[in-house]
């Protein structure tokens, strides 16, 4: 048996404390590498799967843009044809009838005039109609695919409208999907999506 001196006996249990010490660290930075890559791994699903079913938003964008144009353009030439103001603030959306509806700074005559004229235009209220159910929704699906790129988040109410089918995910096809699920809502007293009747305006 190997004999040791008082002064070794004495810096035995500071040793086991220092390799102790260190075993603790070395395990915490085990633990630390761990969690580190368990969050890599994390981000990287995130990542590469932004669960929005590749919804192509700038296509629905450009494929409102026309009728955006056609509204706005439509609307300067009325006011061109009766001789008024190009800055006049023009508010259009749609009565209780589903008819155009026309609001602004001129005279109840004019409005009128040029009401008629926008409810004689097929052109006009097919662009408008397309409008009025697609632009929120629109809305919607930009709101939720700027989330989920900034966030790597999913949106289950939004996955919840989507069909596997990308035939079926045409803009057209998500607003009815929209405009059920804010009617299912609010049958059943839940707090609606967005219930504010779409208006176009002319230089807001």
């Amino acid at each position: 048996m190997t004999h040791i001196s008082t002064e070794q006996a004495l810096q035995i249990p500071q040793q086991l404390k220092q390799q102790g010490s260190q075993a603790d660290t070395g395990t915490s930075s085990e633990k630390g590498k761990k969690l580190l890559s368990e969050d890599d791994v994390t981000l990287r699903q995130l990542q590469v799967n932004p669960n929005t079913k590749k919804i192509k938003v700038e296509a629905y964008k450009n494929e409102l843009g026309k009728d955006n144009a056609i509204v706005q353009e439509t609307l300067k030439n009325k006011l061109a044809e009766y001789r008024l103001s190009a800055n006049t603030q023009l508010k259009v959306e749609k009565d209780m009838l589903g008819n155009v509806a026309l609001k602004g700074a001129l005279l109840q005559s004019d409005l009128e005039r040029i009401g008629d004229d926008l409810n004689n235009s097929t052109a006009f209220k097919n662009s408008f109609s397309r409008l009025s159910q697609q632009k929120p929704t629109l809305d919607y699906v930009d709101n939720v695919a700027k989330l989920s790129s900034a966030y790597g988040v999913e949106n289950n109410l939004f996955n919840s409208l989507l069909s596997d089918d990308r035939d079926y995910n045409k803009l057209n096809d998500i607003a009815h999907r929209f405009d059920s699920l804010k009617n299912a809502q609010s049958n059943m007293n839940e707090p609606p999506l967005n219930t504010e009747q779409f208006h176009f305006t002319l230089n807001a």
